[in-house]
């Protein structure tokens, strides 16, 4: 698990004023509110005094968040402010009565928070079109997902699951044999991976073709992961030779992925269309909001597929080996990318989810 990364700790309309947040993210316990000047901050929330979790106080004024054990108030920066049990007068706040800051970014209607211990390295990654009016967005709830934050990049990358497992909405058993583009780079200092697949003359699935209102079109698919945190999906269609021409339509995708622990992690979606866009199967009515009702069905079914495989890394290898095809190129490299990442920062042992040649390594094989 990755914690010098950032993390989507939720989008900015989650954080009311007055609000206090609990969340745990790459397994620290965090708390997280927002200052009366609009601020999000984020503090350890294991109180100072006896570890109680701090997401079950309560907000003073002067933006100070108050235990609801025995009433150690902390600031936003940290600073041990009151003590109630401290009644005599020559008693002071002991210099060690204070909270671990976490650093905060609030850019394009998203909140970030960087749990690791080393300094953040750069900004986050952007999401312009979430926070400009020259799109229309639609973001979800936060969903729990008992799985390693691993496998839904996993699941994200490798659309040759979409047959079977969402044939007769998104997919078709044509989707397993596109030709898959692969990218590599680095963007201020954030590691990136990208899938380019390009559909000619495609017969649509049935979901694609009701938003789209085209049977046969030409596609383009990007996928990329953006660090650990967010993956980024651009898709684009036509009809056959008018990708680029006013006929194109497409959409959006930021999906953000915050691990919690080894088994655990929380999947945020957030989808944008130009505004004024329509959706041809029903006038009046949004493209994004097509794209949005559909989406549940086929979340599901990628959660049923991640949360099933998680559930067998309960079982010992036991000479299990995964075997990988060509298809898999995306998937291999992310692993790798993301195995760099944890040796950057010492881990130790094998996580559930690396590539084989680092549980090899990791095993002492």
């Amino acid at each position: 698990m990755i914690r010098n990364a950032w993390y989507v700790a939720g989008f900015s309309q989650e954080f009311a004023a007055g609000t206090i947040c609990g969340q745990v993210i790459a397994g620290r316990p965090l708390v997280v509110w927002r200052t009366r000047a609009g601020e999000a901050v984020a503090l350890d929330a294991r109180c100072a005094h006896k570890r109680f979790p701090l997401w079950e106080g309560r907000l003073l004024d002067g933006d100070v968040i108050e235990c609801a054990y025995h009433g150690f108030a902390y600031d936003p920066a940290g600073r041990c402010v009151a003590i109630p049990a401290l009644h005599e007068q020559g008693e002071k706040i002991p210099q060690t009565a204070r909270q671990r800051t976490f650093p905060v970014t609030e850019q394009d209607g998203v909140v970030w928070l960087w749990p690791g211990d080393s300094p953040p390295a750069g900004a986050p990654p952007r999401t312009p079109e979430i926070g400009s009016g020259d799109w229309e967005t639609i973001s979800t709830e936060p969903m729990e997902i008992a799985a390693n934050a691993r496998l839904l990049i996993e699941n994200l990358f490798d659309l040759t699951h979409f047959y079977p497992l969402h044939a007769g909405n998104i997919g078709s058993l044509a989707d397993a044999r596109v030709p898959v583009e692969i990218e590599r780079g680095e963007r201020d200092g954030i590691p990136y991976l990208k899938t380019i697949r390009r559909r000619h003359s495609f017969t649509l699935p049935p979901m694609t073709r009701d938003r789209f209102g085209l049977e046969v079109a030409d596609q383009v698919q990007e996928h990329a992961m953006v660090g650990p945190g967010l993956f980024h999906v651009v898709v684009r269609v036509a009809p056959p030779g008018r990708l680029g021409s006013g006929e194109e339509q497409g959409f959006v995708l930021y999906q953000s992925i915050t691990p919690r622990d080894e088994s655990h992690h929380v999947w945020r979606r957030s989808t944008s269309c130009k505004a004024g866009t329509g959706w041809a199967g029903s006038p009046g009515r949004s493209l994004v909001e097509a794209i949005v009702a559909g989406a549940p069905t086929v979340i599901e079914q990628d959660r049923w597929a991640i949360e099933e495989q998680q559930k067998m890394f309960a079982y010992p290898d036991e000479g299990y080996r995964e075997v990988h095809i060509r298809t898999d190129g995306a998937v291999v490299m992310a692993r790798r990318i993301l195995d760099d990442m944890e040796a950057a920062e010492g881990l130790a042992g094998p996580s559930q989810v690396q590539s084989q040649r680092a549980r090899r390594a990791a095993d002492g094989a």
